[in-house]
């Protein structure tokens, strides 16, 4: 019932950063050489941090999970039923957000805690002959992006760049993309969409609170229970869906400002906390062969940039 202010301060830094996009394993690894532990005295990892930050208690609500809806492994979310009596550590706003986030399937959290990637470019750059997903490789000691020539797996394996040139390229066009005052305003824009949404999801799950209630009263029936609730439910599946597509841009919020502004930022970020400013600005980075003629060709790389 009682904040312990410097675990709280630990959960608002974790909930910041996994917003502007940084991974649960890039926090996770931080907080160990920090030597932050749980409560229990255990090192951080993925799966207990996302849990944990997915959960509405720390935003100060209640939200129940009936066993009959899972067997084994307790689902991420639970439906929230109600303000709780303890006090919130993060806004039910951010919990929202955290909560559409780290349930969105394409956030393969999993994966990324596994491999503890060390290079930026992973997966985003896609090999110019087969499309395969390009990852880092270092070739005498010099790091590479190369096509892996993995048999079965569909890649061609006839792909390389080096790597420190490549992220080089793309964080100067990344951070040009950005350099729109156009682009600014959109993102500033979905900013506002984001809280919109956020604002209705809560407003459809304070609905289903009081149709739970209204029905545990016997106000209505089992049946008016039911057709009462299956709009909301369509209207939350789709308000979070697209509260997730927004969440994805919500690290450019705080990054973008003047081209030297950015370039500042970019430097003292870590590679999990770029990889989110270029996963929010390009889908994928087609690399072609290279220009034998040429030691580094700039014109090898299409960029398919998120409107």
């Amino acid at each position: 019932m009682t904040i312990i202010e410097q675990e709280a301060e630990l959960i608002r830094e974790a909930a910041h950063r996994i917003l502007a996009g940084e991974s649960l394993s890039s926090v996770c690894r931080d907080f160990a050489s920090r030597d932050v532990r749980t409560s229990g005295g255990r090192l951080w990892i993925p799966t207990t941090l996302r849990r944990m930050l997915a959960g509405a208690r720390i935003s100060g609500r209640r939200e129940h999970t009936p066993r009959s809806t899972f067997e084994t492994t307790r689902p991420l979310l639970g439906e929230i039923v109600a303000d709780a009596v303890w006090p919130a550590i993060i806004s039910p706003l951010d919990s929202d957000r955290l909560r559409t986030l780290l349930s969105d399937p394409s956030r393969d959290y999993r994966r990324l805690a596994a491999t503890g990637r060390t290079y930026l470019l992973s997966g985003i750059l896609r090999c110019g002959r087969c499309g395969h997903r390009m990852n880092g490789r270092p070739r005498s000691g010099v790091p590479r992006y190369v096509c892996p020539n993995v048999p079965g797996s569909g890649a061609c394996g006839g792909i390389a760049t080096n790597a420190e040139r490549t992220d080089t390229h793309v964080r100067d066009m990344v951070l040009t993309a950005l350099d729109s005052p156009a682009l600014a305003e959109r993102i500033r824009h979905q900013s506002g969409d984001d809280d919109n949404l956020s604002e209705l999801v809560r407003a459809d799950e304070e609905q289903l609170e009081e149709l739970a209630e209204a029905w545990a009263a016997r106000e209505i029936s089992r049946k008016e229970w039911m057709a009462a609730r299956a709009p909301i439910d369509m209207r939350l599946e789709k308000n979070r869906a697209q509260l997730a597509s927004l969440s994805r841009s919500s690290p450019l919020i705080s990054f973008i400002g003047t081209a030297d502004e950015m370039l500042a930022r970019w430097r003292v970020m870590n590679v999990s906390q770029q990889r989110a400013i270029v996963s929010a600005t390009v889908r994928t980075i087609a690399v072609a062969p290279a220009n034998p003629r040429k030691r580094w060709d700039p014109d090898r790389f299409t960029f398919d940039w998120i409107a």
